[in-house]
């Protein structure tokens, strides 16, 4: 495919892609002014494509959550079996846990930093938590598991707090001690 070919990103995707990190960097306090500047839009256009601050927020937080569920079945992809499938989660935890850009869930951070619950955003940071349960819960259901949605609060409890330590402690190997107990709840929640 040529490069003619391929779509470009639109104006609006470049806008959060761009706002997306640097709210993870920085946090979403993070003035309109120094977006504009670093993100290299005009203020116009950024508010022709998002009326306010919240709805950039909503959007980035929407936009990571795509990243990250992206990141996820990087690593689910490549177990062999549903068990291995379960636990290639945690593998993909440790290799981003490892990566200078890391700084813990996003999720969590805008949820401490917005701290209103009314805020527009905190929709897009539930959406997000209860997808990847969801999703944790159908490849549970792969694995046999009897109570596959229990389990999957379980495995999600486990994922929060890998990344918890990951970033309080500088420790990639956080991945690896979740993943250990994972296969240990997996292998009690899958005996008859």
């Amino acid at each position: 495919m040529n490069r003619a070919a391929r779509k470009q990103p639109s104006k609006r995707d470049l806008i959060v892609e761009e706002a997306a990190r640097l709210f993870y960097e920085r946090g979403t306090s993070l003035g309109v002014d120094v977006l504009v500047d670093e993100i290299g839009v005009a203020k116009m256009t950024l508010y022709k494509h998002f009326p306010n601050k919240a709805d950039l927020i909503t959007a980035c937080l929407r936009y990571v959550g795509q990243r990250y569920q992206e990141r996820l079945e990087a690593g689910v992809a490549a177990g062999e079996n549903a068990g291995e499938r379960v636990l290639g989660i945690f593998d993909s935890l440790r290799e981003w846990f490892g990566t200078p850009s890391f700084r813990g869930c996003a999720f969590v951070n805008a949820t401490i930093e917005l701290a209103d619950p009314d805020h527009p955003a905190h929709e897009a940071v539930v959406e997000h938590k209860l997808h990847t349960r969801e999703w944790v819960a159908e490849l549970l259901t792969e694995h046999g598991v009897d109570d596959p949605e229990f389990v999957a609060r379980q495995i999600v409890q486990l994922m929060e707090g890998a990344i918890t330590n990951a970033l309080v402690e500088n420790d990639p190997s956080a991945a690896d001690v979740a993943r250990a107990t994972a296969a240990q709840v997996l292998d009690r929640a899958s005996k008859p």
